[in-house]
């Protein structure tokens, strides 16, 4: 794609702009489908994870459960829809109900920035069905450094965070601690988020998370052209509330190890090549201890490891990718007296080959073309997986299934004019159901939950067109997208005429996206800077009354929302005003029985500095304490309370850094 060149009109300005201008030139420079958030957007917020961090990008939502931990929404798609990654690494949940998703596995001080692509546009790692997030972490800069960072805010939110880093020619190591803890928050009524669910009252007002990370990343040249890279992990979470669910994480402890080895200049034909391997363990505790009623517990666990090897030919890249996933959970409901195997040991084996091709077929016209072949098969112990369940209400015994399935995209960039560019991607992308969705099994005394061991891949076959206007002092992107996803994996209640009862389960159905989003990031004057954007998706699915499916809906479809800010900068010292609103979400799914969200309107203020290494914010988010949801479902997992969780009402917060 044709780069844009800023520098004459940048060096003419003050720092204000200079900082401001780089980040729409880095932007407007990536490709078209790739989006990303900077190190400066996430340090400026109020966001206490990656996932509430990533709703600044158009086209993004969260769904939230506690105060913490909130799951990331790419254009209505969720889960495994969507592949969110560390680094390449594949982390996974290992909690059923998803108060691990994978970028909770992150701390803010480890992360460099965020890089988004949106649709089936990515070849390189297995299932990025409908977009990719890859949460990239820092490396260390040449010369010693220390980076102290403390954030502080409203409910006794703190966050302390000192890394530690040194570089030269041949050597690089970096470390990093960060300690997270806070109080359960009020919702702009005034009323603790855990007075909204079944909490006994000696902790209604007890610590909402409190997490503990330690990371450190070693890097060196052994010889010319070679460059070796590990890096470990290590998070501590316990205590963590979830008032959405029907449980609360006792603790939630994460390994992740990763190693690269590159070799650059190998010859004029093969530029590089690249190794990559990595390893992850999620070993996830929760139960109701902290609630009344029926006492619950399940212990899980998820593994993960894997690698690729990539060979850059120049215009061509080729890659192999191999990984596997193990899930296991055993759950304990004190009304039935005995445990049972949730999630029996599923594994997840999955072999891939991909191709990309990058070339200029003109001065105007660029392609970019991808590939993909693989091959997945998950195994559920067959002397732990509870077949008479999947026989009753699936009517199978089936515990291993092997899919093959090709994916690939093609994509056209096109110079209309001098800094404006025409974009056409069509891509094909797939996706195998996860361990869950086909070999969950779990009685209960209501209503049974039931995977579907027969599920089908989902298939998502995608168009997406835009155009993207830059200059020296605005970039200004909209996009559109129609997906058909073939197979679709919904939710459904499932009756079984032999037990005369319902469960949750599983179910294949085809279903149609639609929407698109603008983005604008605008220099007014020297120091008056505007940013705004636009995000809208809609979603359909076939109905099938045989199977109780008869609301045409797809659920937790998030409504139109806009945000607008207005940021004064002279580089030293900055103020911003934004302005956050929502539709009403209307377009609901009633066999979940998902309700309308109201719609809302929130104002957001901060202000900040920076003078010789210290650098400072602070702000207030929803300014005049409204209280507001986003947009929620009520079946998202075995164990959900059918709460609604409100986002906080008025919240204070500061940030400070110091760079050495």
């Amino acid at each position: 794609m044709r780069k844009v060149f800023l520098l004459t009109a940048i060096v003419s300005f003050g720092y204000a702009q200079e900082i401001l201008l780089k980040e729409v030139e880095l932007k407007a420079k990536k490709e078209t489908f790739k989006d990303s958030l900077e190190v400066r957007e996430i340090r400026e917020s109020s966001a206490k994870d990656v996932g509430e961090a990533l709703t600044k990008l158009e086209g993004i939502w969260k769904v939230r459960k506690g105060g913490i931990a909130n799951d990331v929404v790419l254009r209505g798609f969720y889960r495994d829809n969507i592949n969110v990654l560390i680094d390449g690494d594949r982390v996974y949940a290992a909690c059923p109900n998803r108060m691990d998703p994978p970028a909770f596995h992150v701390d803010f001080s480890q992360v460099e920035k965020i890089e988004v692509i949106k649709g089936p546009f990515d070849v390189r790692h297995q299932g990025s069905m409908a977009g990719l997030v890859n949460i990239i972490t820092k490396k260390p800069e040449k010369g010693f450094h220390l980076k102290l960072n403390a954030s502080a805010g409203s409910f006794n939110f703190i966050n302390l965070s000192p890394v530690v880093s040194y570089a030269d020619d041949k050597l690089g190591i970096l470390v990093g601690y960060s300690y997270r803890y806070s109080k359960p928050y009020k919702d702009g009524d005034g009323r603790r988020i855990t007075e909204y669910a079944n909490y006994k009252p000696q902790f209604i007002n007890s610590k909402a998370f409190e997490i503990n990370t330690y990371w450190t990343k070693l890097g060196f040249k052994p010889i010319e052209n070679h460059s070796v890279e590990f890096s470990y992990t290590k998070q501590d979470a316990k205590h963590v509330l979830y008032p959405y669910l029907m449980m609360d994480a006792i603790y939630d402890k994460t390994d992740r190890f990763n190693m690269n080895y590159q070799i650059d200049g190998i010859s004029n034909t093969l530029k590089s090549l690249k190794f990559h391997f990595y390893y992850t363990k999620v070993d996830h505790l929760m139960d109701s201890r902290f609630r009344t009623g029926m006492y619950m517990r399940t212990d899980a666990e998820s593994k993960a490891y894997g690698g690729r090897l990539e060979a850059n030919l120049g215009d061509l890249t080729l890659g192999f990718e191999a990984y596997k996933r193990n899930w296991d959970a055993v759950t304990f409901l004190q009304a039935l007296g005995f445990p049972q195997f949730s999630i029996p040991d599923v594994d997840t084996e999955s072999f891939g080959l991909y191709g990309e091709y990058k070339k200029n077929l003109s001065d105007r016209l660029r392609l970019v073309a991808g590939l993909r072949l693989d091959t997945t098969k998950t195994r559920a112990d067959s002397s732990k997986a509870n077949t008479n369940l999947y026989y009753a209400y699936k009517n199978t015994r089936s515990t291993s299934k092997t899919d093959t399935y090709p994916s690939g995209n093609i994509q056209l960039f096109y110079e209309l004019q001098k800094g404006t560019e025409l974009f056409v991607g069509l891509g094909h992308s797939v996706r195998v159901p996860d361990a869950q969705e086909r070999y969950f099994a779990l009685i209960r005394p209501m209503r049974d939950w039931v995977g579907n061991p027969e599920l089908k891949p989902s298939k998502n076959t995608e168009l997406d067109l835009g155009i993207k206007h830059s200059t020296d002092k605005a970039l200004i992107k909209a996009t559109a997208f129609y997906s058909y996803v073939q197979d679709y994996i919904t939710v459904h209640k499932q009756y079984s005429p032999t037990l005369n009862k319902y469960a949750c389960s599983y179910e294949n159905v085809n279903a149609q996206f639609f929407g698109g989003e603008v983005d604008l990031r605008l220099s007014l004057t020297q120091e008056l800077f505007l940013f705004g954007g636009m995000s809208y998706v809609q979603a359909r699915k076939e109905t099938k009354p045989e199977k109780n499916i008869r609301s045409s809906r797809v659920a937790e479809i998030p409504p139109l929302k806009t945000r607008l800010a207005l940021r004064y900068d002279k580089g030293t010292y900055f103020g911003e005003v934004e302005t956050l609103l929502s539709a009403t979400q209307y377009r609901v799914d009633t066999d979940l029985n998902e309700q309308r969200t109201s719609g809302y309107g929130v104002v957001n203020v901060k202000v900040g500095g920076n003078f010789k290494g210290f650098t400072i914010t602070a702000g207030i988010d929803n300014v005049f304490d409204k209280k507001y949801y986003e947009y929620l479902s009520y079946r998202r997992s075995p164990f959900a309370t059918g709460v609604k969780v409100p986002e906080p009402g008025r919240t204070f917060y500061i940030n400070a850094s110091y760079t050495f």
